[in-house]
């Protein structure tokens, strides 16, 4: 095995990219889908932004699915579209909401999630970009407490009471999983499968039994399970330290899946990345290299992908209630933050040199776009060092 390791970039911030210009989304208030909103409304606007991120230099696409789910677009109200007119035509019902507005049922939910895939993977072909070479598509699903109005996946305040159980949140992350898993058309086009921002420990371990019952030869997927850590002392939403989340994502359990291709940190303070990622090895090497009989590649070959894409906030903090980002006082007052893609292009060397990780998956989350994936993969290949490769550079 070679002493340096692979670097592949991911896009960033789907939703925080088209609320900006030239786009200036507007979402929905009375709305949990979010950016997957536009696969009803507007489904050019989202490969125009999917295209951007190949042009600046993505290697893997997240589809625009992170809030998705059935219950969200049994709770949105229609829109007029080709799918729902052709549902329409075989006198398929409608669900209707609280107030009486005609919503989706379950079978146009599906077509729409379904639209995700080949929307994404559209981009690496409408696009002349010769920097990205993988082309793969990354199924995105984001945490239950995503798909809550508010969201709730920075909180972890799971409700009702069964979603914060390993088997509550089982069952729903395998009925999502399966809208794309039951369709072959679709599940062709998946090369990961992304499980995102999970706040509570609970759903890092039903996840796994998830994959465990799904992810099966001959159609099995690479996979990842990401965290987010959104407080001060580098815990999980519900006060998880860094040491019992790797444990639940890399232990070996009766009822849990094969290791995951990759494991790593998403929609979290950049300024938090270094120590946490510091905290994963070292919770990571106490359950990988207890072979001492191992040289340093043979343990390397046991280690799965780092994944990591923290936000580019830069001092500002999202609110779940009002949906507006607004300025951290106290960050406000240390003055002008240091630029995102040159800040995590440290990190990542940094991460590379000490030499754990098999591969390293980089991109950003909220306030990141493409332009900041393009600086970033120049500010790493400008640096010279001896620890990794840019695999489609």
């Amino acid at each position: 095995m070679s002493s340096k390791i692979p670097i592949r970039f991911l896009d960033a911030g789907l939703g925080t990219t088209l609320e900006s210009p030239p786009h200036n989304a507007k979402f929905k208030a009375d709305s949990s889908l979010w950016s997957s909103d536009f696969l009803i409304t507007s489904p050019k606007t989202l490969s125009g932004v999917h295209r951007a991120f190949v042009e600046a230099g993505s290697d893997v696409l997240l589809t625009a699915t992170y809030q998705a789910s059935l219950e969200g677009f049994a709770a949105t109200r229609r829109a007029e579209t080709p799918q729902s007119a052709s549902n329409d035509k075989q006198e398929q019902k409608s669900n209707t909401s609280q107030d009486g507005s005609a919503t989706y049922n379950k079978e146009e939910a599906v077509v729409l999630m379904r639209t995700a895939v080949p929307l994404a993977k559209q981009a690496f072909s409408d696009s002349q970009s010769t920097k990205s070479k993988s082309k793969q598509i990354a199924l995105s699903l984001g945490a239950y407490g995503a798909t809550m109005q508010p969201s709730t996946e920075y909180s972890g305040d799971y409700k009702p009471e069964n979603m914060r159980t390993v088997e509550g949140l089982q069952d729903w992350h395998e009925k999502r999983l399966k809208v794309f898993r039951d369709d072959k058309a679709t599940w062709n086009d998946v090369d990961f499968v992304s499980f995102e921002t999970l706040p509570v420990l609970q759903e890092v371990q039903a996840v796994r039994r998830v994959m465990a019952k799904h992810n099966t030869t001959p159609h099995s997927r690479e996979w990842w399970i990401s965290c987010v850590f959104p407080n001060d002392d580098l815990t999980l939403p519900d006060g998880s330290p860094v040491s019992a989340v790797v444990e639940a994502m890399l232990t070996d359990q009766d009822d849990t899946a094969p290791r995951p291709w990759g494991i790593g940190i998403n929609c979290t303070d950049i300024k938090k990345l270094d120590k946490l990622l510091r905290q994963y090895e070292m919770a990571a090497q106490s359950i990988l290299d207890t072979d001492s009989a191992l040289d340093a590649s043979a343990k390397r070959g046991r280690w799965p992908w780092l994944v990591t894409y923290p936000d580019g906030a830069q001092g500002s903090v999202y609110n779940t209630e009002s949906q507006k980002w607004e300025i951290d006082p106290q960050m406000k007052a240390k003055g002008p933050q240091r630029p995102w893609h040159e800040e995590l292009a440290e990190i990542i060397t940094m991460t590379a040199e000490r030499g754990h990780w098999k591969g390293i998956l980089v991109g950003g989350c909220c306030k990141t776009m493409p332009d900041d994936i393009r600086k970033l993969r120049s500010q790493l290949a400008a640096i010279e060092s001896d620890a990794y490769y840019l695999e489609s550079g």
